[in-house]
């Protein structure tokens, strides 16, 4: 009898040139090997090797920081492609970005998430706003750390 298919699955990804890029120490069974995979894998060496059971929870930080300067990320990144083609003129506003959306590839894609990327930071920086200010961490030090600017600080 073979394997459940969920384990074929992981099997084969393991074997994959991927699958060796991400483990290369194996699928860690200890604390040793734990750290020693996310030190040795550049995908996950940005996140810590060990975390505290309290940071875990959604309510805890929400990262609503983190995800707001993501989206500023990505603001920044296609608000500097849509400068090089858009003409701020009165005359040719309106004709250059229906060339954006119909004539150059990619076009319509990238306003789009300009767009949204757009929106969906103002209403994450809101709700980090109300989340800062309702669980009181504008009061004593966390005001003067930058706790409006990033969730991290808090």
């Amino acid at each position: 009898m073979s394997a459940p298919l969920p384990k074929r699955l992981w099997q084969k990804f393991q074997r994959s040139r991927v699958g060796r890029s991400i483990f290369r120490v194996g699928l860690p069974e200890s604390n040793l090997e734990r750290s020693q995979a996310m030190v040795s894998s550049f995908l996950l060496h940005f996140q810590p090797a060990k975390v505290n059971r309290h940071s875990l929870r959604a309510s805890y930080s929400m990262g609503l920081g983190l995800i707001s300067l993501y989206l500023f990320l990505i603001l920044t990144g296609t608000g500097v492609l849509l400068m090089f083609y858009y003409v701020p003129s009165t005359e040719r506003a309106y004709d250059v970005m229906k060339d954006l959306e119909f004539v150059i590839s990619a076009g319509l894609v990238l306003r789009n998430m300009h767009r949204w990327a757009a929106h969906l930071m103002v209403l994450f920086v809101l709700l980090h706003l109300c989340r800062v200010f309702y669980t009181g961490l504008t009061n004593g030090h966390a005001s003067s750390t930058g706790c409006w600017a990033s969730d991290s600080f808090c």
